[in-house]
């Protein structure tokens, strides 16, 4: 993971020429627990499903879904008000926010919307692996 990190944001920054304006640490400790919370999720839906084709249904149906209502391809405030209540409990909602505010705005931690972004993506990687381990324990039993 911290390889394929590195990877992206050298394509962007170096060759892609996005500019960064922000701290490149904020960038990638961001980066690194999305992609850890992206395999909790995976873990989850594991521990959910009771083979690999409904595993497989069950993460593609979600994955779309959550991309398209996060503000990675459209912004939420031009999403009805009914689907920004649905988008704003989403995994990568508020991480977007805050990566966006981080490379465009060049905001640090202590602001607000960047600090959310952390503990949202924390919260969700403790939610998740949390209930993955409740629902395997339950499944033993």
């Amino acid at each position: 993971m911290v390889g394929q990190t590195v990877l992206a944001l050298v394509f962007m920054i170096v060759i892609f020429k996005v500019q960064c304006c922000g701290s490149l640490v904020l960038v990638v400790v961001l980066t690194l627990l999305q992609g850890l919370c992206g395999m909790c999720i995976g873990f989850f839906i594991s521990a959910i499903c009771s083979d690999e084709s409904s595993a497989i249904q069950m993460a593609l149906g979600s994955f779309y879904p959550t991309i398209l209502l996060s503000g990675v391809i459209w912004p939420i405030e031009s999403m009805p008000l009914y689907l920004r209540y649905v988008a704003i409990v989403l995994p990568l909602t508020l991480a977007t926010s805050a990566m966006r505010s981080i490379m465009l705005r060049g905001w640090e931690i202590y602001w607000p919307e960047v600090y959310w972004g952390y503990v949202a993506t924390c919260s969700w990687i403790v939610f998740l692996l949390t209930a993955s381990l409740l629902i395997i324990r339950f499944k033993e039993h």
